[in-house]
């Protein structure tokens, strides 16, 4: 498995992840466990006007940043900024988060985006962590630029010192696994020393206690947290990885059972173990049968030419 398979397998698994996660968005464990069993097919959501395989704003955003990074040849902010408000006017956006929708409403009225994203203790969410992955890729050679990058993609919309925290934990997370630079049992703890102290540390710690002492993966969620809170969603999503690192329908699986946010953990936990099991570890039927395969596909390839890793 080469390089190219795993920048496919993350923005494949990550898409993958959110939509199997998408049409239990919101709904308790035990309403999952009730209602649908081991949910590890895709559903439609007839509600939200979506049909099964299709994937909501996690992955749309990180469609149109990995398609603004193909078409400049590298993180360009400002144009970044401006796919995403064209995202915003485009007739199709899915479920998007208060706090991306006021940062892009504030840029189509002409704010910088430096000065466009929600700050505040409620713009601590996980818009910016969902949609990272793509410059986690990109910048997989060089991680102070990396880290440059994710902070400035970061704010467009989320503002908040924890938000970025959890972006930089997602796109660094990665680079490790896409890169083969760290084993994954290496990951949390080179991801700790990546972002530095705060609350998404503390909980990304949690999650390596928990893990160490064999907590089931939905008791772990239960006392890690399953909302849209930036710091449950990391910790989370990180752990239903590292529980079942070489089983990626396991992951996905797992971080959809746990309710709550089920696309967006689903969705990063789905990145993970797709940077690391590579496209071709991604079960048959669900690459089958996810919206955009082969747009993903070749915006993945795109950031895989651009990386520099060959």
């Amino acid at each position: 498995m080469g390089y190219e398979d795993r920048f496919v397998g993350c923005l494949l698994g990550l898409a993958i992840g959110d939509a199997l996660g998408m049409p239990v968005e919101g709904w308790s464990a035990e309403a999952i466990q009730a209602r649908c069993g081991r949910l590890a097919k895709f559903l439609p959501a007839p509600g939200r006007g979506l049909m099964a395989g299709q994937f909501t704003d996690d992955t749309q955003m990180a469609i149109y940043l990995a398609q603004s990074i193909v078409d400049c040849g590298g993180v360009n902010p400002e144009q970044v900024a401006q796919a995403w408000v064209d995202w915003l006017h485009s007739g199709d956006v899915r479920g998007i988060g208060r706090s991306t929708h006021l940062s892009l409403r504030r840029l189509a009225s002409g704010t910088p985006w430096r000065e466009s994203g929600q700050r505040g203790e409620y713009a601590a969410g996980n818009g910016a962590a969902m949609r990272i992955a793509p410059v986690g890729l990109v910048g997989c050679l060089d991680l102070e630029r990396l880290r440059g990058d994710v902070h400035d993609v970061s704010v467009i919309t989320h503002a908040h010192p924890e938000a970025v925290a959890g972006a930089q934990a997602v796109a660094y997370a990665v680079v490790q696994l896409a890169t083969r630079r760290a084993e994954p049992s290496a990951i949390l703890a080179d991801t700790l020393a990546f972002i530095g102290p705060g609350e998404v540390a503390d909980n990304l710690r949690r999650a390596g206690e928990l893990l160490a002492v064999g907590t089931s993966t939905s008791e772990a969620l239960a006392r890690l947290g399953n909302t849209g809170w930036v710091v449950h969603t990391i910790a989370s999503s990180f752990f239903c990885f590292l529980k079942t690192v070489e089983d990626f329908e396991a992951t996905v699986v797992a971080a959809v059972m746990g309710g709550g946010d089920t696309d967006t953990i689903a969705a990063i936990a789905g990145a993970l173990s797709g940077a690391h099991n590579s496209a071709s570890g991604i079960p048959a039927r669900w690459l089958e049968g996810v919206e955009d395969r082969e747009r993903l596909t070749e915006l993945a390839r795109g950031l895989h030419r651009l990386s520099g890793l060959h």
